[in-house]
């Protein structure tokens, strides 16, 4: 194996698959070119090889380059992303992270802003702010402040780059909506058969469900190895996610109806309509608000520059 074929089988193990092909390709064109211009200077072919790869960088930094340009995304960031969930949600609240001073919080969501903005704020980020905003309204204090910045700012995001808006919202969509949709109340119970309580209806173990379906979710949108298709696996990853919820709360009160010497559910129907469904139908309209903004913007920017004469120079 010759000195570049080598360098080429090191450097696609860095690059994702569907970008290995055209880019090794033309990588191999290049360092033939600059082999030939060090041959012409009286170097052996193999010393001409080394030195047209020493002279084109390193396998480490030149896949750190193609990795980047290519938008392909690490299991760093897919950690990065799933901290602040880790820590505020579910188990790791209750077991870890109600004992942490506050301090220690900003702290944490200071260093990663500062790791966000030294690269030049990846898709990890946005999921960060959602959880900061979660925490703006959580405080009485500062939620009336969060009706107005959040909007704003998520319609704003949203303009340029509706996946990051979504992934700003996703702690609502599938955190504090459906904590409401099936919770804390009893979803279904069995009335003495089989293992007894089918929805235990314990909120800790409630959030750490939602917790793994936003990492689940999160990590199959950032790390799809096309970038183009993330943004169509996160709406999609999140509207399946409401979509499973909504037809196991209708499950769970057609159950308890149907049988009801068999099942009992805190569910009614007057409690679906008026409570449960509308909460449904927010988190459905926080999820698609996003795509939707972007799309009106579009259209206004493409109906602007259609305009004769009005928005010439």
């Amino acid at each position: 194996m010759s000195p570049i074929d080598r360098y080429l089988h090191d450097l696609a193990r860095q690059l994702p698959p569907h970008a290995r092909a055209e880019t090794l390709s033309e990588i191999r064109s290049h360092l033939l070119e600059l082999t030939d211009e060090w041959r012409r200077n009286g170097l052996t072919d193999a010393q001409a090889q080394a030195r047209a790869i020493a002279q084109f960088g390193g396998v480490r930094a030149i896949g750190r380059q193609l990795r980047a340009a290519h938008g392909h995304v690490g299991w760093v960031d897919v950690v990065l992303a799933a901290l602040p969930v880790l820590g505020i949600t579910g188990l790791g609240w209750h077991t870890i992270g109600q004992h942490l001073p506050l301090w220690w919080y900003l702290l944490v969501f200071g260093w990663g802003a500062l790791i966000a903005w030294r690269r030049n704020w990846p898709t990890w980020w946005y999921a960060w702010l959602g959880w900061l905003f979660l925490a703006l309204v959580a405080v009485d204090r500062t939620s009336a402040l969060f009706f107005i910045i959040f909007p704003l700012a998520i319609t704003l995001v949203a303009i340029e780059r509706w996946e990051h808006a979504t992934l700003m919202a996703l702690p609502f969509t599938t955190y504090l909506a459906f904590a409401r949709l099936l919770g804390p109340s009893l979803l279904l119970a069995t009335t003495g058969w089989g293992p007894g309580s089918v929805y235990p209806g314990n909120i800790v173990w409630l959030e750490t469900a939602f917790s793994v379906l936003w990492i689940a979710v999160l990590a199959l949108s950032i790390k799809t190895a096309r970038p183009h298709r993330r943004s169509i696996y996160l709406l999609a990853g999140l509207l399946g996610t409401q979509i499973l919820y909504m037809t196991a709360l209708l499950t769970a009160l057609g159950l308890a109806k149907l049988f009801p010497d068999l099942f009992v559910s805190a569910l009614t129907v007057k409690l679906t309509l008026t409570d449960k469904l509308p909460i449904a139908a927010l988190a459905f309209g926080l999820t698609l608000y996003p795509p939707i903004v972007r799309l009106v913007a579009r259209w206004l920017r493409q109906k602007q520059s259609g305009l004769p004469g009005l928005f010439a120079n």
